[in-house]
């Protein structure tokens, strides 16, 4: 059993807003994905590449459904020249059982939320996770540095090489889906901070957006986030197998089970 909730704000910039989310709950698909190109192109990229991933083969791979939004993309720029290098990042999560399959091409990101915890699921396909994973600069020289919003992979442009991972989910965990207008403007601790301090993902959401607003709000920010309740009637079994108080039923059981062998014996 699933519940979510997604917002979308074009922030304090000009223009539309460039973001695109999308979910289908009966294929449970969710999506968020940031245009770019102008803000005419950067929209029309990041619709085509939602309706690609909406109308998408449900039998096929998150990572071939989001080749074939590239070339969604390609086709609709090559139908007029002023959409010409429009293309968008996408980051998707589909949930099978209790799995998350999460694909992903540019710097839209998805955390886990888990336990009190927060983690960054995506590694960006960006110049500064090159960088990071160099160990040249510190994590705030990383965050000032101009070059943050440069992606090296993006659908509609080049050939991008989506990157796919599976996690497999505990009742409770949250999957949080967002562009960079958020992470941007909300370094992780404060989500993890809003996260901790919200009853629920539709405050969650719109307190994570409205804490990007108030932090400068500069470009689009986008937000989903799904929760994993487990299996319809089996809410109670989930709460036990992920409780910490777990061990001492265990060990309850063992000491009754031994007491019985004992009195059995005699």
């Amino acid at each position: 059993m699933l519940d979510f909730a997604a917002k979308t704000d074009v922030g304090h910039r000009a223009g539309e807003n460039e973001d695109s989310i999308g979910w289908d709950v009966e294929k449970k698909i969710w999506l968020v994905a940031d245009g770019m190109g102008g803000h005419a192109a950067g929209s029309t990229a990041s619709t085509v590449a939602r309706r690609s991933l909406l109308a998408a083969d449900p039998s096929k791979t998150t990572a071939t459904q989001l080749v074939e939004a590239h070339e969604a993309i390609v086709a609709a720029a090559a139908e007029n020249s002023e959409r010409a290098g429009m293309g968008s990042t996408v980051v998707v999560a589909r949930v099978a059982g209790s799995t998350a399959e999460i694909s992903w091409v540019g710097d839209s990101r998805a955390y886990l939320w888990r336990g009190g915890e927060l983690r960054q699921l995506t590694r960006d396909h960006s110049f500064i996770e090159v960088l990071r994973a160099q160990g040249i600069l510190t994590e705030e020289q990383l965050r000032a540095d101009p070059r943050s919003n440069l992606v090296t992979q993006t659908l509609g442009l080049g050939d991008p090489q989506p990157s796919v991972i599976s996690e497999s989910l505990r009742f409770g965990d949250w999957i949080l889906l967002c562009s960079d207008g958020l992470n941007d403007e909300v370094e992780d601790a404060q989500i993890a901070a809003i996260l901790a301090g919200s009853s629920d993902v539709a405050s969650a959401v719109d307190e994570l957006v409205r804490v990007a607003l108030n932090n400068g709000g500069r470009d689009n920010t986008s937000v989903i986030i799904v929760e994993f309740k487990g299996r319809r009637g089996l809410g109670f079994l989930w709460r036990l197998l992920d409780s910490r108080w777990l061990p001492l039923i265990i060990g309850a059981i063992l000491a009754v089970i031994f007491a019985l062998v004992l009195w059995v014996s005699h």
